[in-house]
């Protein structure tokens, strides 16, 4: 997966509001909640990167060997690549990009202005090659984003009122 860097004054509260390993839960300075709205699997494609044949290659074998990862149809003459994303009820988050996953925590929050915000916090990435080429540990990293979420689509922006927004995601459907 592409990392993905926002500057927003808002990310040490919401960093700061996920519980450590074991540690328990106190009273949050800010509300936060799990949105059962965007509860399920979303996609994202993206812009392929050239990478060798072998990256390609070894993507599709991991892909024809895991039936999680059958979602995804990139290969080697693709010009697209697939992201899926798992968004839980119980707050935790999964991604796969190629060869790479990653597993993290969620939360939502709404401001008084604008549109709400969710926060992810990558707990394990097995730092393997995405399906854009790149091979990056987002092990320990948080990624914040204003969400604009309609029906089965749903935006990250860079901005509260929704008119940067840099990834769009379609829900997957049963």
């Amino acid at each position: 997966m592409e990392p993905i860097s926002l500057t927003s004054i808002t990310l040490a509260s919401i960093v700061a509001s996920f519980p450590a390993a074991n540690e328990p839960v106190s009273q949050s300075v800010i509300s936060t909640h799990i949105s059962p709205a965007i509860a399920g699997q979303w996609e994202i494609e993206l812009p392929e990167t050239n990478k060798p044949q072998a990256v390609a290659d070894s993507i599709k074998g991991v892909q024809d060997k895991s039936a999680t990862l059958s979602t995804q149809t990139t290969s080697a003459n693709a010009k697209f690549c697939r992201e899926l994303y798992n968004f839980g009820e119980d707050n935790k988050m999964w991604a796969v990009s190629g060869a790479e996953w990653t597993y993290g925590k969620y939360l939502v929050t709404h401001p008084e202005q604008g549109l709400p915000i969710i926060a992810i916090k990558t707990i394990y990435d097995n730092n393997e090659m995405d399906c854009s080429g790149n091979q990056v540990d987002q092990s320990g990293e948080a990624i914040v984003a204003y969400l604009d979420h309609k029906d089965n689509h749903m935006q990250w922006c860079a901005d509260p009122d929704g008119h940067e927004c840099f990834m769009k995601f379609q829900r997957v459907l049963p």
